[in-house]
């Protein structure tokens, strides 16, 4: 497995995968993802621009197929961590979804980026996570991740705060089963825009 920057190509792939997590969800009757937060225009903006930092990876097979994404980044939401959090070192892990054929392949991507995390001077990685799915939290803490607080936010789903040391915890000596590819500039908002911001009713819709 490789992981890779996003690029803008891969908005549609992102919102298909994000589909068909929330289809397997409905399945096991938890409505996380069940529609678009706040709403698509402002879903898809959130992840172009994210796509955009440089702040989205994509995790591939060796033959170029698309097995998860994850989104890293060190902006510290103020309605979520107290100011006291917000000034320790942290990146902040959003949009971890991996696709059913390769279910297991979520621990390998959390070490991934709490090295990542680590090795750019970070003391934590954090993640805030859908309020209601209780076994989406039993998940994270047994990779590691430790309760912090559960807010009650009439406007965001996701009040439940969890955190994990910016470290790999897994043995030291262990090779990594992710390997990152050399990153690239982010994407530069390009003259094109109006012609994305036109296809996002459809770009749900692709095949991933």
């Amino acid at each position: 497995m490789i992981i890779e920057q996003a690029n803008i190509d891969d908005l549609p792939v992102i919102l298909a995968m994000r589909q068909e997590a929330s289809d397997w969800l409905a399945t096991k009757g938890i409505h996380q993802w069940a529609v678009a937060w706040p709403n698509p225009e402002a879903q898809s903006d959130r992840i172009l621009s994210s796509i955009r930092a440089g702040e989205t990876w994509m995790v591939r097979t060796d033959d170029g197929q698309t097995a998860a994404t994850v989104a890293l980044d060190s902006f510290s939401d103020p309605q979520l961590w107290t100011p006291d959090e917000q000034a320790d070192p942290s990146m902040y892990l959003h949009r971890l979804i991996v696709r059913r054929k390769y279910a297991g392949l979520g621990d390998d991507v959390i070490d991934w980026a709490c090295k990542r995390a680590g090795d750019l001077g970070n003391h934590w990685v954090r993640i805030d996570v859908w309020t209601d799915n209780v076994g989406l939290h039993r998940y994270y803490e047994e990779r590691g991740f430790k309760w912090v607080r559960t807010l009650d936010l009439a406007d965001y789903p996701s009040g439940a705060l969890f955190q994990r040391p910016a470290t790999n915890w897994r043995e030291a000596d262990q090779p990594q089963a992710i390997a990152e590819l050399a990153q690239v500039l982010p994407t530069r908002r390009g003259r094109f825009e109006p012609f994305e911001r036109a296809l996002w009713p459809i770009l749900g819709q692709a095949v991933v």
